[in-house]
């Protein structure tokens, strides 16, 4: 066996100690493959770049589903099960919830060896999520937006708001969606805490940001596929599978057009479970990981490398161990506010990821699909570009602990003067009973007025028109109409509206929505674009510096504890929060049986106002945060070790200021299989 495992090595490129490591007298396989099946051309995949290469994949089918997709489908999904805003955001608060609570056990029992089995297991659980998510579609009937309503004119003396109470218990499938979530967010916090510490354990400290950097651009990614390809799935009718779509009379810009919500979830299933398959055939850890734990130097916060909170090896820490090391994580100022400030973020990105798609549709007049497209062709290089370039930017200035914290203050600063851009809105079309006063009495801000109080009239499906006049009404029984004429075209005339002033008798009302000509969508596209790149500038430098903080031992659970506080106060309220803003905004609620289902109309002003007060509060948070992160971290002492250079024909390796010169380094470390190093004895002898 160890004839044929030195002739494996020599045939892969990999040292003969690197096919069968030994800590603590324990010997663990790093090949690649399954079982006995490991070819030696396989080992070319098992080094850090490859596996960065599946975990990205794996990251982007994430952000796809979780931050795309569920994003995207808010406005359908609300319509399609009659929702409103606050408890549709539970839906995305159930990812973080879930996230939250089985990161922490993930990450502690996961953070020894054999971290790709637990990546392999959430992309597996991932699928499953995506899967129970479709569920709903196959299991209602068909969507009802009104096309059986024979009484779209004003009936005087007929109240039919009795005659369509009927419960459908469509509300009820809310409990799938958040299932789903659930599921969802097992195998995201398996990703964000195992992928993330397997990624580190693998490359140096110097290497490190760059990697993470590349990670959470390729995560930033998913997001905005999901924004495109979603919206590209919202322009198809909702039951295209079941029904004629050309029998469908309702356009995608209609408020009562709900697309195909549910298609995009086996785009994310077939890849997530595709990707399981190389994820799992790594081994115990990479090659380079058991010579990277060896030559890490600390920079824990106050140089305490506590030897009773850690034994410096890649096995598990023992269970009795857990309430100390959470002590311990928790007693690290550095770590614990930026967490806090994490959480801050987080109540932000979660918040607009949900919402934002919406707040484009209803603040510019767009269709839904047209909204998800121009949010994720503004999120996916503005999200992907911020993660990238903080990573890059520590990576080439060699930034330690105290300058990624004071780097993700200084964007934080900038990004409060970016979110300025939440005021900007196309100027409301008259509405009357929403924003302008009925010609014949009636309060501006009350659909009902005296003029069409006997119509029987409902809220429950919005049927607009337009006046000649420009002005928009509800629908042509709160116009007051009672005359109705087909064109040769299909177009729908109606007249004799009791609404309008009989000075404008003459006055004609169309079906549709009357077009506002605004736009300024164009430029709160270039200006969003800017601001979700200073937004997630700081994410990369603010991860790394969480991990270069605290005790080498404690990285990956550091990562459980870390998103266990940023979910739970951060991006579990964040939907909630914003949907319950987006709710107080609501100038004409659908209703079902006296009670208000989901919006059908915004005040654009008070919404935009809103989600800036909430970003402006979040930004001032997370400044504080840092700003504490910053003034309590105490670096280790700073020194200087010269290496045994007995060998004259290797340059001698310095040691300054707590970091290696990145080239020097890495040849020692990586490139020269005789060179042992020791962490922590400080010191690197040749052999």
């Amino acid at each position: 066996m160890e004839k044929k495992d030195r002739q494996n090595g020599k045939d892969s490129g990999i040292a003969v100690e690197d096919v069968v490591l030994k800590d603590d007298d324990v010997m663990y396989d790093v090949r690649c493959g399954y079982g006995s099946c490991k070819p030696d051309r396989l080992q070319t995949c098992n080094n850090p770049k490859i596996l960065l290469l599946f975990i990205c994949v794996f990251a982007v089918s994430q952000g796809f589903v979780v931050n795309g997709i569920n994003n995207v489908n808010t406005q359908s999904v609300e319509r399609r099960f009659k929702l409103p805003s606050s408890k549709s955001g539970l839906i995305s608060s159930s990812y973080d919830f879930s996230a939250a609570i089985f990161g922490v056990l993930i990450s502690f029992f996961a953070s020894g060896r054999y971290k790709a089995r637990w990546l392999t297991a959430g992309a597996v659980v991932l699928g499953l999520g995506s899967f129970t998510m479709a569920l709903p579609h196959f299991t209602t009937g068909l969507y009802e937006w009104g096309q059986d309503q024979v009484l779209k004119t004003c009936q005087t003396g007929l109240n039919i708001t009795s005659d369509i109470c009927v419960e459908d218990g469509l509300n009820q499938y809310l409990g799938v969606l958040m299932f789903g979530m659930i599921l969802h967010g097992v195998g995201g916090c398996i990703l964000y805490t195992v992928g993330v510490g397997m990624l580190d354990d693998s490359v140096t400290e110097i290497k490190s940001p760059l990697y993470l950097g590349i990670f959470y651009g390729a995560a930033a990614l998913g997001p905005g596929i999901g924004y495109i390809v979603g919206g590209q799935f919202l322009n198809m009718y909702v039951d295209f599978d079941k029904v004629d779509v050309d029998s469908i009379d309702l356009k995608t810009d209609d408020p009562r057009w709900v697309g195909a919500w549910w298609a995009s979830f086996f785009i994310t299933m077939s890849l997530a479970w595709l990707i399981a398959v190389p994820l799992s055939m790594f081994g115990a850890e990479l090659p380079t990981a058991k010579k990277i734990r060896e030559s890490r130097v600390s920079q824990m916060h106050n140089g305490n490398s506590d030897e009773s909170c850690g034994h410096g090896t890649s096995k598990r820490l023992p269970v009795k161990m857990f309430p100390k090391v959470v002590w311990a994580l928790l007693r690290n100022p550095p770590f614990v506010f930026v967490m806090l400030a994490g959480a801050s973020e987080g109540i932000l990105t979660s918040g607009f990821a949900t919402f934002v798609p919406k707040f484009i549709q209803n603040q510019f007049g767009v269709s839904s699909g047209t909204a998800a497209f121009y949010t994720g062709a503004a999120a996916v290089p503005g999200a992907a570009g911020g993660m990238f370039f903080g990573g890059l930017i520590c990576n080439k200035m060699k930034l330690k602990v105290r300058g990624m914290i004071r780097f993700a203050i200084i964007t934080c600063l900038i990004t409060i003067v970016a979110i300025n851009i939440l005021w900007i809105n196309c100027e409301s079309v008259p509405f009357a009973g929403v924003n302008t006063e009925y010609e014949k009495g009636g309060d501006k801000s009350n659909i009902i007025a005296s003029c069409n109080e006997d119509c029987g009239c409902t809220t429950r499906y919005f049927d607009a028109v337009c006046s000649s006049t420009g002005v928009q009404y509800f629908s042509a029984c709160y116009a007051g109409c009672t005359n109705i004429t087909e064109q040769s075209d299909g177009t729908k005339i109606y007249s004799d509206c009791s609404c309008v002033d009989s000075v404008n008798s003459t006055v004609t009302m169309t079906e549709g929505m009357c077009d506002s000509g605004c736009v300024k969508l164009y430029l709160f596209l270039a200006l969003f674009f800017v601001t979700i790149f200073l937004t997630f500038l700081p994410s990369t430098p603010s991860d790394a510096a969480t991990l270069r903080c605290i005790h080498e031992d404690h990285r990956t659970f550091s990562l459980g504890i870390k998103w266990l506080f940023i979910r739970l106060l951060g991006t579990v309220p964040g939907p909630v929060i914003f949907g319950a803003a987006t709710d107080t905004a609501c100038r004409v609620w659908q209703t079902e049986c006296g009670e208000n289902t989901s919006c059908w109309i915004y005040d654009s002003k008070v919404l935009g106002r809103n989600y800036f007060l909430i970003s402006l509060a979040g930004k001032i948070l997370s400044i504080i945060f840092f700003a504490l992160a910053n003034f309590l971290y105490k670096p280790p002492e700073e020194k200087e070790q010269e290496f045994d250079t007995r060998d004259s024909t290797k340059k001698p390796m310095s040691f300054v200021n707590g970091s290696f010169r990145e080239s020097e380094y890495e040849h020692k470390v990586l490139g020269d299989s005789s060179i042992r190093s020791n962490s922590r004895a400080g010191q690197m002898t040749s052999l």
